[in-house]
């Protein structure tokens, strides 16, 4: 039926382009976090230039054209037939006060080439950078004007946090990754409260999982079918206790505020959360106590490290 696909390509188009926009939400919240507690993870292996892409393989094949339309469109049909593809990858975000801002990246840019190579398959190419310590050498394409931009690598908790499609607010760590729901960045009416959610599923990553993390090269901008994993059996228990979780609110607060979030009327968030969901008040899920409960916890919590800091 015409107008159902119709339809169908229209809100998969208003799916991908709010991938985006959330991915670079988290973006900028996560990457200080992530750098200023680098001490807690040691084990890390990648390092970090502070940017995010989008790729058309990051989409199914059959929406292809979905992605050109959004990303691609405004791009000379000259570099398409020189670089004998069918499309680019993009930069979503560029985070403050990273490699990449300090290189003068910008988002919205178009990637040529990664390293002299073509950008093709870049997650693959940025990963043996990153995994290899090496310097990045971008040959970017800026509104038909030609760029070279060269960056090091930094040293940051390898954690990537990327948007999940939910209508559920909620948050997920699986070892290697965090994810934040749609549903929540939509309830958060502040950097401060997504901070929050950030630093507790970042101290589920550290204290509980207690894995590597992954590389930046595969955090996923767009890919709204990518989903938290199980990826050891120990890992099945992890939030199967009170104790885990108190203990992920207690240091989600000190990495969130360590990260350069004061952390003002967060627990705003957990109010606005009870007002859809009453239940959730002075019960949670996962054998976890309500959000009564957990704001109080937060406000103790931070109220110490504020006078440890004054």
């Amino acid at each position: 039926k015409p107008i159902e696909k119709k339809e169908i390509i229209l809100q998969k188009k208003i799916l991908i382009k709010e991938m985006a926009k959330s991915s670079k939400i988290l973006h900028n919240v996560s990457w200080p976090i992530l750098k200023k507690n680098k001490e807690h993870c040691k084990s890390s292996k990648s390092l970090s230039y502070g940017f995010i892409v989008a790729s058309a393989d990051d989409i199914p094949s059959s929406e292809e054209f979905l992605y050109n339309e959004i990303f691609n469109k405004e791009i000379d049909k000259y570099y398409f037939n020189i670089y004998e593809t069918q499309n680019f990858p993009i930069v979503i975000s560029v985070a403050k006060n990273s490699p990449a801002e300090d290189a003068g990246l910008k988002e919205n840019d178009i990637i040529l080439e990664v390293n002299d190579r073509r950008s093709k398959n870049i997650r693959a190419l940025l990963f043996e950078n990153l995994s290899q310590k090496k310097f990045l050498k971008l040959k970017i394409l800026r509104k038909n004007k030609i760029f070279v931009k060269n960056m090091p690598g930094v040293r940051i908790c390898s954690y990537n946090v990327q948007p999940l499609p939910s209508a559920m607010p909620n948050a997920f760590a699986d070892g290697k990754k965090i994810f934040i729901t749609l549903g929540a960045i939509k309830l958060a009416e502040s950097l401060d409260e997504l901070a929050f959610l950030v630093g507790h599923e970042l101290a589920h990553n550290i204290y509980h999982y207690k894995s590597a993390g992954s590389s930046e090269a595969y955090s996923h901008s767009i890919k709204y079918d990518d989903k938290p994993k199980i990826r050891e059996l120990k890992s099945i228990l992890v939030y199967s206790n009170q104790e885990k979780e108190i203990e992920a609110d207690i240091k989600g607060v000190e990495l969130a505020y360590k990260g350069g979030f004061k952390l003002n009327n967060v627990n705003d968030y957990w109010r606005r959360l009870s007002v859809f969901y009453p239940e959730l008040i002075e019960n949670s899920y996962f054998n976890y106590r309500g959000n009564a409960f957990r704001a109080s916890l937060i406000s103790k919590t931070l109220k110490k490290i504020k006078e440890k800091n004054d």
